[in-house]
């Protein structure tokens, strides 16, 4: 289960909104998708405000659409006039007020704890003809950082820590898109490699994509900076090659309602 309370934390603080790198080359995949398509979208809800890519897009091409930016914790975020903003509850989201052609969410569907749930209440949200696109982690993504932490949580701790939440199943996701009755769904999983020359630099890109883990059983406490000295050590000695080389894996996933 999702620790709420931690949660909220870790999207109340400064997550760079509109300058992390990572979220904005996933935010390129996302509108690819929606570029070749050929219907209008005059209300979108964008689940999860992580960046700013997809909504300029959409301002552009759509002028007179209306865009509603929800996320769990709305005290980092500035308004703005030209959109709305609320927030929500991932595991009862529940938007009464409207429903929406276009639902987008960019590495944020996977912070809930009932999956399942939250793909009922986004048909739910959709109009006829409404579309929906999401990305989530893919099961390789940012292996080399998860598996220098387990080396290090090894030999500092004699034991591994659970460090990020675990990846949903594609095959599951894809049997909840056809039972809540999505039209057409379609997963597809992609990779890009990032070189970082300072290993503080991919630690900030990492942190701001909030994979860290949230369960309920989460450890209570930070790690010091011996933590970090030793994860880069484990880091370098494994996949340093010239630079510190990170793999990207995520899935995007497409479906319409009828």
């Amino acid at each position: 289960m999702i620790n709420k309370k931690y949660l909220k934390l870790l999207r109340s603080k400064d997550r760079k909104y509109g300058e992390n790198f990572i979220y904005n080359e996933i935010s390129k995949n996302i509108i690819d998708s929606l570029d070749i398509l050929k219907v209008p979208f005059n209300n979108v809800l964008q689940l999860g405000i992580n960046d700013n890519l997809v909504i300029n897009y959409l301002k552009e091409k759509f002028p007179s659409c209306a865009i509603t930016g929800a996320d769990i914790d709305l005290s980092a975020i500035t308004k703005k006039p030209d959109r709305k903003f609320i927030e929500i509850d991932l595991d009862k989201l529940e938007i009464k007020d409207n429903k929406f052609d276009l639902i987008f969410s960019n590495f944020f569907c996977q912070l809930t704890s009932n999956f399942e749930k939250l793909i009922e209440n986004i048909f739910k949200s959709l109009n006829s003809n409404g579309f929906f696109i999401a990305t989530i982690p893919g099961n390789g993504n940012v292996y080399q950082l998860v598996n220098s932490m387990y080396e290090t949580d090894n030999m500092l701790y004699g034991g591994m820590y659970q460090r990020i939440n675990p990846i949903l199943d594609t095959n599951n996701i894809f049997k909840l898109l056809k039972l809540y009755n999505f039209d057409a769904p379609l997963i597809n999983t992609s990779n890009f490699s990032i070189e970082y020359s300072d290993f503080k630099q991919l630690l900030d890109d990492v942190r701001f994509l909030n994979l860290t883990y949230t369960g309920k059983n989460k450890r209570n406490y930070f790690e010091n900076k011996k933590y970090f000295i030793h994860l880069e050590k484990q880091f370098r000695k494994n996949y340093y090659k010239e630079n510190f080389n990170l793999d990207i894996n995520y899935n995007t996933i497409c479906a319409w309602k009828k």
